[in-house]
């Protein structure tokens, strides 16, 4: 891996030499980052250059460890002799296609216009004999990302199979488009593909090793569609361990290295909530899914101990009454927006950081029966932690006192508290969302507030613990809390309870008590205002 000029890697790989022949011509489709870059090996090719597309060296890194790996998934399907899919296994793989594209578009499937003729695109191909030229490149990509080379009768069935499946995405998405997002009747029908590769591939059940820890991690990241975020935060944790025990093998660390490894890091002073949370809690996940994956033999973390300290407290604390107050009054006196509002939109609603920085000025919204006004924190602003996180939060009547929605509805930009940078999901630059999360955890480090200096108060989700916890002492019911918060709801919760109505949820925001900082408007609990 090295720098291309001065602001990207690059990978460069040799195409093994027992496949220089059969790989030129192909075409590869490259996961780099959150983008599929398609790159055609020439005639004369004899290895693979492409940019990482970002300049920060730990996304490098993991995004060149999910290029590797499906590279060597593409070189083994070049090498394997062609196999024959039975029925079952062509619908389960033809299955793949339907749940990515579904994935993907589900939330802004656009107009059911478009999807009628992709269903018509999609029939006419099929009817006219033309599949291969309209779906080859489609199932070459999918037969290379799952490592398999098939013989020519599997093919056709599979492009029969494939164009049926996109249909039914297609119809889907219409639905979607129109409205109806009902439970999916047709994702049933796709048998479970994750069974059928074993059984098609023929490999060992176990792997005899040589396969890297970091590698193993790049497909669970990937089955599970971890966060940048989080992929960028265990790649350091799985560095950490192969580095300490001088060997990247999986098969070869054993639980010597591990409690080694967690012995080390405390003797380097870290606490013990980052070491069993952060570092052992990602190894941990990555040797449980390898095991019941039959990927390795043994689970060499299995019994590893948590690490226990006494001389600490078990956690962070939200912010006091006296160290908001400091936050916000010095908010008053700036006129950057993200220090002007940021703040107090974080301590009247508990809301993630990165939920209130990706606010739009559409996201301000006002309910046309009730006239509540409300943040609407939705997926199309940007990714959220998980699904409970897509939610609207009612506005605190201080913050309505203090016009917060008059400056929102004003906003030129899209973005209320950073400026979108075109083409940022193409170049791989450093998510301008955390730029801006950050800048702000900064801002609030400058006040020099004891608690936060110490580490006892995270800057900004000091005001989470707090919100949470005036919830509680205001008598707000646990499924409120949860639903104001983003946090997910548990046991029958999650079945039986449906949308709680906006007025009951502004209730309880209500209930939150507004901070008496400098000359600041107040609000009263109907949402008048008062000096």
């Amino acid at each position: 891996m090295k720098r291309q000029g001065t602001t990207s890697h690059q990978l460069i790989q040799r195409i093994p030499t027992d496949l220089v022949a059969t790989a030129r011509g192909r075409t590869l489709a490259l996961p780099i980052g959150p983008d599929t870059v398609r790159v055609t090996l020439s005639e004369k090719a004899i290895d693979i250059r492409v940019s990482l597309r970002t300049g920060d060296t730990n996304e490098a890194r993991s995004r060149h460890a999910a290029v590797v790996a499906y590279l060597e998934k593409a070189w083994a399907a070049m090498r394997a002799r062609p196999a024959s899919l039975t029925h079952r296994e062509t619908v389960a793989l033809s299955g793949i296609l339907y749940r990515d594209l579904v994935a993907h578009l589900e939330d802004e499937p656009g107009e059911p216009a478009f999807w009628a003729e992709v269903v018509k695109a999609h029939q006419r191909a099929s009817e006219s004999g033309s599949l291969e030229r309209w779906l080859g490149s489609t199932v070459d990509d999918l037969l290379l990302r799952q490592g398999l080379n098939i013989d020519a009768a599997s093919r056709g069935r599979l492009l029969e199979a494939a164009a049926k499946a996109l249909i039914d995405a297609a119809d889907r998405l219409g639905a979607n488009a129109e409205g109806d997002y009902r439970p999916d009747p047709v994702a049933s029908r796709f048998p479970d593909w994750s069974g059928a590769v074993v059984a098609l591939q023929a490999k060992p059940p176990v792997a005899k090793g040589g396969t890297s820890l970091l590698s193993l991690f790049t497909k669970l990241a990937a089955e599970r569609a971890y966060a940048p975020k989080t992929v960028s935060e265990w790649t350091r944790s799985v560095k950490r361990l192969t580095d300490h025990a001088g060997v990247t093998d999986a098969a070869s660390i054993t639980p010597d290295h591990i409690i080694a490894w967690t012995d080390a890091m405390v003797a380097e002073g870290l606490s013990a909530k980052t070491i069993n949370e952060t570092h052992l809690a990602a190894v941990k996940a990555i040797f449980r899914w390898a095991k019941a994956k039959r990927l390795i033999a043994t689970n060499p973390a299995l019994e590893t101990p948590k690490v226990e300290r006494r001389d600490e407290d078990g956690g962070k604390r939200g912010f006091t009454l006296t160290e908001a107050q400091v936050v916000l009054q010095a908010s008053l006196r700036e006129k950057q927006a993200l220090r002007r509002w940021a703040p107090w939109l974080l301590a009247h609603t508990g809301a993630r950081a990165g939920e209130i920085v990706q606010l739009r000025r559409q996201d301000v919204k006002q309910d046309p029966e009730t006239d509540i006004w409300f943040i609407d924190i939705a997926p199309s602003a940007g990714r959220l932690k998980n699904r409970a996180s897509a939610r609207v939060v009612p506005i605190h009547p201080q913050l309505l006192a203090m016009g917060f929605t008059e400056w929102a509805k004003t906003q030129k930009a899209d973005r209320l508290f950073y400026e979108e940078r075109e083409g940022e999901a193409e170049d791989g630059r450093r998510s301008r969302k955390s730029v801006t999360t950050n800048r702000l955890g900064d801002w609030v480090r400058k006040l020099e507030i004891p608690g936060v200096l110490s580490g006892e108060v995270s800057p900004n989700h000091g005001w989470r613990h707090r919100v949470v916890t005036e919830l509680t002492n205001h008598d707000v019911t646990e499924t409120v809390r949860k639903r104001i918060t983003g946090h997910t709801l548990e046991g029958q919760d999650n079945r039986y309870v449906g949308k709680i109505v906006l007025e009951r949820l502004q209730e309880a925001i209500g209930r939150l008590p507004a901070y008496e900082v400098g000359k600041v408007r107040t609000g009263n609990a109907d949402g008048s205002q008062k000096a």
